[in-house]
């Protein structure tokens, strides 16, 4: 796949208008690339995963506006899902939220969800977050809403009030977030069955729910968010599969002192070649040949070529 056109990526209203919408948590390229050929319809980029993998920061918002927005870039011409994008709490007050807004539409992104924590913020599955005022949370909602229109690029509003101000204080947000301009909200950490049931009947409009089952929310299924009222919902299984591959692999070629645990697993293709054809390599160098015809296509060495 070459260069992707983001004009032609349908939007997440409109796919959550079809059913129920899963977008798993990407942090870069490779695992983009995998979600969308899993067959999944729509993606999200992690703050949490991106400042780990990018920057080697835990989730405490230590991610730059320009290392966000170059990583949009790349994941989103890459891939032909759309991606909701983590913007944390927008990198300022009302007018560098509109900045944030604008150029993360610009690189990309099909929504983008903002947070209300204080700043700097922390994921919201650790203790220690605080919110900002209800009223300055709908400042900055409709900041966005502002910033986002006629860019093809919808607001997701999330709410971390939950915990601290507790359910009713995260309700009300949410439907006043609807009210300024809001296209999807979103209770992070909704820590039972009956406040996720009750969230899902009482806020108006569409919803997300971002599945967290080993953090502070309980186990569901996409079938029961749907049918409480949820369109939208995000899991984290990327980081967590490539950790573990990482880790045993690590362990057994440092047990072996050789890669042969690798290429001999029938569950993966080490291949290099295999890599390079997940981005189009094919596809790029018969691009080039139209150019150039001294630009041949490749084809993996042999060990007899060897």
């Amino acid at each position: 796949m070459l260069y992707e056109n983001n004009q032609t990526k349908k939007g997440f209203l409109e796919l959550m208008e079809e059913g129920p919408l899963m977008a798993p948590c990407v942090y870069d390229c490779v695992s983009a690339r995998l979600v969308e050929n899993a067959g999944f319809k729509a993606m999200c980029l992690s703050g949490g995963e991106l400042a780990a993998s990018l920057c080697g920061f835990p989730d405490i918002g230590l991610v730059t506006l320009d290392e966000l927005v170059g990583a949009v870039e790349r994941i989103s011409s890459c891939t032909s899902i759309p991606m909701i994008v983590d913007i944390d709490t927008g990198f300022g007050n009302e007018i560098n939220l509109i900045r944030t807004c604008k150029r993360v539409a610009k690189a990309g992104a099909k929504a983008v969800h903002l947070e209300d924590q204080t700043f700097p913020k922390r994921c919201g599955h650790l203790r220690g977050k605080e919110v900002i005022s209800h009223e300055d949370y709908i400042s900055k909602v409709k900041a966005a809403a502002y910033a986002l229109e006629g860019t093809g690029c919808v607001l997701i509003a999330r709410t971390d009030s939950y915990h601290l101000l507790g359910k009713e204080e995260a309700i009300s947000r949410c439907n006043d977030a609807i009210d300024a301009g809001a296209a999807i909200t979103f209770v992070e950490g909704t820590g039972s069955i009956a406040d996720i049931i009750e969230i899902g009947q009482r806020v108006k409009g569409p919803k997300m729910f971002a599945m967290a089952s080993a953090g502070a929310s309980p186990k569901v299924s996409v079938a029961q968010l749907h049918g409480w009222g949820y369109g939208l919902m995000t899991m984290h299984y990327a980081m967590a599969g490539a950790l573990m591959g990482i880790e045993e692999y690590g362990r057994l070629c440092y047990e072996a002192m050789s890669d042969i645990p690798v290429t001999e697993d029938p569950r993966v293709d080490s291949s290099p070649i295999y890599l390079f054809e997940l981005f189009g390599l094919h596809e790029w160098l018969r691009l080039g040949n139209r150019f150039n015809s001294a630009i041949s296509d490749a084809e993996e060495l042999g060990k007899e070529d060897e």
